[in-house]
């Protein structure tokens, strides 16, 4: 037994000491073609001052510090220190031997190479000669080329510092072998390359299409991979004048834009939930540090850099893991594709991490990296498009969204609609024409809106069936702006006067009269506009700005809704509007919001309308809606009409907005307005213009007024014998015209108009009253 345990002893001695003899021994060269590492062969020496020179380092003293590796590659981490690698080649053919020496590693930024075969007498082999002229890639990062002669050994030291992480391969090989590494590191560079920019263009051209920003920052992400791999796989400083130093932090900057682009990606697959927001938020603030960071590296720890990068990428995968894990996306599909590319790129990363700090061996990973990484990205980028962008995906998605019923019971809902909702609206009519008190009126009034409410859900279901079925056509017939915009908002005047809100509609001068387009349905998107805006908002002013608007080679019209009140959840009716921008995906989850905007999301996108929220506060909103749209011709009597011209005419309302915008209507007609918010003082300005010779020949009052209303003021107006040249009266009221008729009459009125009076009914009352006193003084 005794026997046995020495025999063992002496073997391990023996392998041990044969190990040492092999890690001093010199490297004997093949005669054939050849490629295999030294670096087992390799003794190394750490100078962690820097200050050692070659003539210190060819002293007996350091010479027997240098210890043999026997690692199949070296690997020291993040280090300042200068190290000194000791080698020997021997030829022992009768021939010289042309080899190539390499050492892999873009972050080596100080190699010095010294022959001290001869002992003291050593040769430098200096960058500016032949022998170091050649260029190799990243796994060939710096080579040199050595001449061994004929049946000979030389020794050779290698001075090598490193500006980051220090990691290298030493290799040895023939020349013809240097060359095809070269080309096969070239050919799988270019593939690569080929496929990032066939992707980049491909998402470009969706992008194009459908407008999707996932595809965009997809496209971004492809392009961050374009810069970094030729940076940090050596081609760009082959292929350009660059230094490897600024090649790396170009390399560095482009992977931690990578990841923002990543994280962006993840952003826009349209999470739902009631997380939704913080979700977003999440995934914001975590794509905006990351440059930061990197920035910061940089400039007041460059050799860690390229560490700080892997590092970035490693926490940004491991944090948007819980949300891809976790949450829920509209599109599960391109969730569970990013899920599997996350947990592949997260933990390659972190093995390539601890390879290079020699906790792990799996040098093969850490050396391609950077080409397949990438790789697998954005193959799961490009199947999470893919399945946003199936439509039978969307479809699906859209349906499940929306809760909408199948088209065809749609359109028989529609259908069976109508037929009661016209019948109730018809025989309303002709109730209307029989003798009724004033209450029974108001109560027709009343059914009358509400039949003209369903008629409008009625209309509404009949699109959104035609939606479905992906048969909405358009019209495209001429109309007058200024009546379809008067219909929407007379549709609302009693519900705003039960909350004491003014409607007002301003037109702007250079607006043309009528458009080309489908009236039907912009009359649709602006009524369930309007409808949100009103059941929000107490009090006030309700004022649609109507003008003009032209972007680039597109002109339309700008309809803008100003709300001057005391709003109500505002961030409530903000959601709720956020439903038409048809850019975005809509929730998975709908339950809380209006179907009747989910039709007017399709319908503006249909007619290619936008909507800007520009504010919402307790105080008021502001919210703009553009449509490219056509202006028709104007029929030509109408625009030879100059009935109106040279006018005076006095307005008498307490509304500063409504006097506005009823002054720049009558002066496009050529009259001379002048307006005033009170009773007391239209009365004075009426004695004032007698006297000065110039009358006004009509008036516009309002009906409801502080202190004196408007049938008090044409009353007296009536009775004051000062004015001795009466004015032909015109009354606006938000009232049923046919309450307050007989009123009016009684006092002199001769026109009413109901709130708010479209341009054209205004100038019709005001054609028509010119005509009545001519008619008169004849």
């Amino acid at each position: 037994m005794k026997k046995y345990r020495d025999y063992c002893l002496a073997m391990l001695v023996l392998l041990l000491f044969s190990s040492m003899v092999r890690a001093n021994n010199p490297v004997l060269l093949p005669n054939a073609s050849f490629d295999y590492s030294i670096t087992p062969y390799v003794s190394v020496l750490e100078d962690p001052t820097g200050q050692l020179d070659i003539t210190t380092m060819l002293t007996r003293e350091q010479q027997l510090r240098f210890t043999p590796s026997h690692a199949r590659s070296l690997k020291f981490g993040v280090t300042d220190s200068v190290y000194w690698l000791r080698f020997s080649l021997t030829n022992p053919y009768a021939n010289q031997k042309q080899i190539v020496l390499t050492l892999s590693g873009n972050e080596l930024d100080d190699i010095e190479f010294y022959d001290i075969s001869a002992g003291d007498n050593y040769a430098v082999i200096r960058k500016d000669h032949h022998s170091r002229s050649l260029r190799g890639s990243f796994i060939q990062a710096h080579p040199i080329e050595l001449h061994i002669p004929a049946q000979s050994t030389r020794s050779y030291l290698v001075r090598v510092h490193s500006d980051g992480i220090f990691s290298t391969h030493i290799r040895l090989m023939s020349v013809d072998r240097f060359v095809a590494n070269e080309q096969k590191v070239f050919t799988v560079q270019g593939i690569s390359i080929g496929w990032v920019m066939a992707t980049l263009a491909w998402f470009l051209f969706i992008f194009y299409r459908d407008r999707p920003a996932f595809a965009l920052v997809s496209a971004c992400y492809c392009a961050t991979i374009a810069v970094f791999q030729p940076s940090w796989l050596g081609f760009m400083p082959l292929l350009t004048e660059l230094s490897s130093e600024t090649a790396n932090i170009i390399a560095e900057l482009a992977l931690v834009c990578s990841a923002v682009a990543k994280t962006l990606a993840i952003r826009f697959v349209g999470w739902q939930g009631p997380k939704e927001r913080l979700i977003n938020l999440y995934l914001y603030a975590l794509a905006a540090i990351h440059l930061p960071l990197m920035l910061l590296s940089i400039y007041w720890a460059p050799e860690s850099s390229m560490l700080v990068a892997a590092l970035l990428v490693v926490l940004n995968e491991f944090a948007v893991l819980p949300v891809l894990a976790l949450a829920r996306a509209r599109y599960e599909g391109a969730q569970r594709w990013l899920l599997t590319g996350t947990i592949a790129i997260g933990f390659s990363v972190l093995i390539a991490i601890l390879t290079t700090y020699n906790y792990l061996s799996m040098d093969a990973l850490t050396d391609w990296a950077p080409l397949i990484l990438p790789f697998i990205v954005i193959a799961t980028l490009v199947l999470s498009q893919m399945d946003m962008a199936n439509p039978a995906v969307r479809e699906e998605k859209e349906n499940k969204a929306q809760g909408l019923l199948s088209p065809a019971l749609l359109s028989q809902i529609s259908h069976e609609l109508r037929t009661p909702i016209n019948g109730v609206i018809g025989m309303n009519e002709l109730l209307n024409e029989t003798p009724l008190s004033a209450s029974q009126r108001d109560f027709s009034d009343t059914i009358a809106l509400a039949g003209r409410d369903l008629l409008h859900v009625a209309n509404e279901i009949s699109d959104l069936s035609r939606i479905r079925k992906g048969m909405l056509e358009l019209e495209n017939r001429p109309f007058d702006l200024s009546v379809l915009l008067n219909e929407v908002m007379s549709h609302f005047q009693q519900e705003a006067i039960r909350k004491q809100v003014e409607l007002v509609i301003d037109f702007a001068d250079e607006l043309p009269e009528r458009f080309n387009g489908d009236a039907s349905r912009l009359q649709t998107i602006l009524h369930n506009l309007v409808d949100h805006a009103l059941a929000y908002t107490e009090y006030g002013e309700l004022t649609l700005h109507a003008g003009s608007y032209q972007s680039g080679d597109k002109t339309g019209i700008r309809l803008q809704l100003q709300m001057s009140n005391t709003m109500v959840k505002q961030d409530e009716l903000k959601q709720a509007f956020s439903v038409l921008h048809y850019q975005r995906p809509l929730p998975e989850v709908i339950d809380n919001l209006p179907w009747d905007l989910i039709v007017t999301r399709h319908l503006m996108e249909k007619l290619r309308a936008t909507l800007a929220v520009e504010s919402m506060t307790g105080h008021g909103a502001s919210l703009t809606l553009c449509l490219p749209i056509d202006a028709a011709e104007v029929p030509e009597a109408e625009i030879n009409d100059d009935s109106l011209i040279g006018l005076r005419i006095l307005i008498v309302d307490d509304n500063a907005s409504l006097r506005t915008v009823i002054e720049k209507q009558v002066r496009r007609w050529g009259m001379r307005p002048e307006s005033t918010y009170s009773g007391k003082e239209a009365l004075a300005m009426m004695r004032n213009q007698i006297s000065m010779g110039q009358p006004y020949d009509i008036l516009i009052i309002d009906h409801d007024m502080p202190v004196m209303n408007g049938l008090q003021l044409a009353e007296r107006i009536q009775q004051d014998k000062d004015i001795d040249h009466k004015p032909a009266l015109l009354m606006l009221t938000g009232m049923n015209v046919t309450v307050v008729r007989e009123d009016a009459l009684a006092v002199g009125i001769q026109q009413l108009l109901a709130k708010p009076a479209s341009g054209d009914r205004l100038r019709q009352a005001l054609q028509g009253l010119r005509f009545r006193r001519q008619s008169s003084m004849a």
